[in-house]
């Protein structure tokens, strides 16, 4: 099966599909923000020589059409970022996303498209990029979905959805690749604070040079539960299976083995295969623990595709604190922990990522508000066992003009 021409099947039925005639609602919201920082090593290089002092300017519009059954969201950015110290150079970040909604009595559709170009390599989730090094990654994804009520209690859905990521070839050890997924759902409402469900998925790996193919089936249980009017638990365990076919070079004997022995082997291509079996989960908690302070924990492990040209195991851990001293004032803390174990290189070895981050925004008026952030980084890479860490700080100042509004 093609998930990516399953996706836009999907997706093509959502855009298309007849609808009335009905009054419509635009709106857009567009945003600028200046910002100025420094890190003491901006690429999380091992040798700590990549100190360097940056400004950005980031450019934002999210723009609407909402009628009483179909939304339609664009929502784009340019980031202009300038470097000094360590690095000298220009650098221009984009993205620009698509998403279409369209409900009816008991079905809704939904499909989202979206482009980027990225230099940045360096968020928690996806550790595995992150530590193949600082360069350009241009990714162009999009995914559609289905989602169906079949009674006051039981619903079900459909996704399907594809990724492609292609890197600059400063990223040394970078493997562009395309990742298509595809996933069936059940949930049933136990009752108004419980429900439970179950997910097969299917998931399509491969990099773009036909070296390796990573094909994934797992399936998932799971529930969720209001443990009080201001706390919600969810937990999901489930299996999967993964079957990698590899394009390996080999040495091969022509004739009969006595003929090899003067050197006279060659190099062919041969594919190899592996299959494996693991276990994912996934675990989150919540608490309002009163009107101004809120505190959440999640840990993960999960199968996802890397840059580095195979599927990672990934385990993540996140915890953080909110807390707001005022209406205007609004701090925040969070760890994360996050190592990626490359499925069949690297010895089984995980490469590990540690974040720290404190973020503290102030509303100067309703358009108006600043921000600053400290952070900390520590990785270690799985191939050397090498160390780095980073530090950074930055303030943002962000303007978002008054929402612009039209109804016809």
């Amino acid at each position: 099966m093609n998930l990516g021409r399953g996706a836009a099947c999907l997706a093509a039925v959502c855009v298309f599909a007849p609808s009335c005639a009905q009054a419509a609602a635009w709106t857009a919201d567009p945003s600028l923000e200046l910002s100025s920082g420094g890190n003491d090593n901006y690429g999380l290089a091992f040798d700590r020589r990549d100190r360097i002092g940056w400004l950005s300017m980031t450019g934002g519009l999210v723009a609407s059409r909402e009628t009483e059954n179909m939304t339609t969201r664009l929502n784009a950015s340019l980031v202009g970022l300038l470097l000094r110290g360590d690095r000298r150079q220009n650098e221009w970040q984009d993205s620009v996303a698509l998403s279409h909604t369209l409900k009816g009595p008991v079905d809704t559709f939904a499909f989202d498209a979206k482009t980027s170009r990225d230099e940045t390599l360096q968020t928690p989730s996806s550790s595995a990029d992150l530590l193949i090094g600082r360069g350009l990654q241009r990714d162009t994804s999009g995914d559609a979905s289905w989602d169906h009520r079949i009674t006051e209690r039981l619903g079900a859905s459909a996704v399907l959805g594809v990724v492609r990521a292609r890197y600059s070839a400063s990223l040394a050890g970078a493997h562009d690749y395309q990742n298509g997924s595809g996933s069936v759902s059940l949930r049933y409402l136990l009752d108004e604070r419980t429900s439970v469900n179950a997910t097969l998925a299917h998931q399509d790996y491969r990099t773009l040079d036909d070296g390796v193919r990573v094909l994934t089936d797992s399936l998932t249980l799971g529930g969720g539960r209001a443990l009080t009017e201001t706390s919600n638990a969810a937990l999901s365990l489930g299996a999967y299976r993964s079957r990698s076919s590899v394009l390996q070079a080999v040495l091969a004997c022509p004739g009969n083995a006595s003929e090899c022995e003067g050197g006279s082997a060659i190099v062919v291509a041969q594919v190899g295969h592996l299959a494996r079996w693991g276990v994912q989960y996934n675990a989150s908690f919540d608490d309002q623990l009163s009107e101004r302070t809120r505190v959440s924990m999640a840990a993960a492990r999960q199968q996802d595709p890397s840059g580095a040209g195979v599927t990672v195991l990934g385990d993540s851990l996140r915890a953080g604190i909110e807390h707001a001293s005022s209406e205007t004032l609004r701090g925040s803390l969070t760890y994360t922990r996050s190592s990626a174990r490359y499925q069949g290189i690297a010895g089984g070895q995980a490469s590990r990522l540690q974040t720290l981050a404190a973020t503290l925004s102030k509303s100067l008026s309703p358009q108006l508000s600043l921000r600053a952030t400290a952070d900390y980084k520590r990785s270690a890479q799985a191939f050397d066992s090498a160390r780095a860490h980073a530090a950074g700080i930055s303030l943002t100042l962000r303007y978002e003009w008054q929402r612009l509004e039209a109804r016809h």
